[in-house]
């Protein structure tokens, strides 16, 4: 396989600070989206979601290439096991679950012409675009944007809330409970898949299959509202977005705006592959 085109980009514009990652090789190709920081806490110079991405690509660049879904998350588990010993917070993760170093994730097999989607990241191939948002995700947008569209109609600025985003901050405790729900039971509309060193239930993961005859497949983290088929009009979409709500409360709805002096709501990651 070969990536045709690539692009990863911190939301501040420091790709030191990006919480993305990404692996092509012969056997797998995938994209990974490490979660927001929300308690703000580092682990040995680096955030929770620093964390999860370096251990899921290192897990992934081990893998012999006949591994189904399950096999792939026993072996990332295995390194996490390993990474909460180092990092000394085995007891931590169990009764704070919001530090955990957790992931949104997608893989494609080569050997078994599959897409497994982990979390909220994408997929596009012969036209078609595949998403996996989280229920918990909508409400929580819904909630933020209300808060600031209702400061906006009683005066405010949109400048004023990309200094100091008051919808976030409304919703950040919510959101840290929202991790209660990581993995838990699938008939629970509030569940949600995450790779984090914990069991994942299989009903929680969108598996696709990709036909013999497609070519190209494009992989992204949920930096970008939406993707196509090719990196050029990816970003064009998202700048539009970014030029026209950069608050993230009306067409491209989100829990994050795009703060004064960044570049965008979110990091970004997105890859077009050669299958």
């Amino acid at each position: 396989m070969k990536i045709i085109e690539q692009h990863l980009q911190s939301k501040t514009g420091n790709n030191e600070l990006c919480e993305d990652i990404y692996i092509c090789n012969d056997k797998f190709a995938a994209v990974i989206d490490g979660a927001s920081n929300v308690s703000g806490e580092l682990f040995a110079g680096k955030t929770p979601g620093q964390w999860a991405a370096i251990t899921i690509k290192e897990a992934i660049s081990k893998l012999s290439g006949e591994e189904q879904i399950d096999d792939i998350v026993l072996a990332i588990n295995q390194k996490y096991e390993t990474l909460y010993k180092n990092l000394e917070i085995e007891e931590r993760i169990l009764i704070e679950p919001y530090i955990r170093p957790s992931a949104s994730m997608i893989v494609f097999s080569k050997h078994h012409r599959k897409v497994w989607i982990i979390g909220d990241c994408q997929c596009y191939f012969n036209g078609v675009l595949h998403q996996n948002l989280k229920h918990v995700d909508k409400v929580f947008e819904e909630v933020r944007s209300i808060v600031l569209q209702a400061e906006l109609v009683n005066g405010g600025i949109v400048e004023d809330f990309l200094d100091k985003d008051v919808g976030f901050e409304l919703i950040k405790p919510l959101i840290q409970k929202q991790y209660n729900f990581q993995n838990g039971n699938p008939e629970s509309h509030l569940s949600y898949a995450v790779v984090n060193g914990f069991p994942i239930p299989n009903a929680l993961i969108k598996i696709i299959d990709v036909p013999e005859d497609v070519e190209y497949i494009s992989l992204a983290t949920d930096g970008y509202p939406k993707i196509f088929s090719t990196l050029a009009e990816t970003e064009a979409e998202l700048q539009r977005l970014l030029e026209i709500d950069p608050l993230c409360i009306k067409e491209n709805i989100g829990t994050k705006a795009k703060l004064k002096g960044n570049c965008s709501y979110d990091d970004r990651t997105y890859i077009k592959v050669e299958i």
